[in-house]
């Protein structure tokens, strides 16, 4: 008896591999956040290319900060809501102490970062938006209290309002304060301009990040898959021309990494072409 031919088509294993041919995909980060991502695209065959697009320093007058910090210490906040790592390890350095009011995180990087200092993470939104957090943190104080409470915003210099404006509708008192400045990454033209023909996928992961794309590698040529990390950043790359192929559903970046190898999974067929 001989086994029968194998007559089912075999699922592609590495169709990001095949969508990019080779090519490289930008990863806005350098550091250990930006070899983390690079990893998991390497999982699917692909190449990283790390090229910071921002960086963040500290604001021009670091005093609102340690005041905000020195009132959050004494109790005079309620919650303390925050929307990025960077803004995490800005209250951390500042010296707030863990258990001085309740903790709102934008997603799971932002409460890792807040855990590993000690402090308890009491609200975590189902979509990692500035948006969707306003959402729940209304939801939450207004199921305990009557509308008032103090919420402590440590935010980039150049973050939208989406989060007080969201807070302060709903009657609430949030206190924003720039704890840091994010500002483009110094580049290097003459790598910029190699790099730019070679590229297979472009990730972005936040507006900041879209407008120093643009500056930095606009016109991309129109292979290039372009893919969101959310729709707030989807917007701002198609104001400035870079309308994004692929938007991330997980707002993250090992989210928006997943996106990109689904999008090629949906564009590859199983013998390897693109449909």
């Amino acid at each position: 008896m001989t086994d029968a031919p194998q007559t089912d088509v075999q699922p592609d294993r590495q169709p990001l591999a095949r969508l990019l041919g080779g090519r490289p995909v930008l990863v806005p980060r350098g550091g250990e956040r930006g070899e983390a991502m690079a990893l998991l695209l390497a999982e699917h065959g692909a190449q990283a290319a790390l090229v910071p697009l921002i960086e963040q320093v500290p604001p021009r007058d670091n005093a609102p900060l340690e005041e905000s910090v020195t009132q959050l210490n004494r109790g005079a906040f309620d919650w303390v809501a925050v929307t990025s790592v960077h803004g995490a390890q800005a209250l951390i350095a500042a010296g707030a102490r863990p258990g001085s009011a309740r903790v709102a995180a934008v997603g799971p990087a932002t409460a890792a970062a807040l855990t590993t200092a000690g402090f308890a993470v009491d609200l975590v939104p189902p979509e990692f938006t500035g948006a969707e957090l306003a959402a729940r943190l209304i939801d939450t104080i207004s199921a305990e209290r009557s509308p008032g409470g103090r919420v402590l915003l440590p935010l980039s210099e150049i973050a939208e309002p989406t989060l007080e404006e969201g807070l302060r509708a709903a009657g609430f008192a949030p206190d924003r304060v720039t704890a840091y400045r994010t500002v483009p990454a110094h580049a290097d033209p003459a790598a910029d301009a190699a790099l730019r023909p070679r590229l297979g996928a472009a990730l972005v992961l936040s507006s900041s990040g879209a407008r120093a794309l643009a500056a930095r590698f606009a016109p991309l040529p129109q292979t290039v898959v372009v893919v969101a990390i959310g729709a707030p950043t989807a917007r701002e790359l198609s104001r400035l021309g870079l309308p994004p192929a692929v938007i991330a559903p997980v707002h993250t970046a090992a989210g928006t990494v997943a996106a990109l190898v689904d999008y090629a999974a949906r564009t590859i067929n199983p013998e390897g072409q693109t449909t």
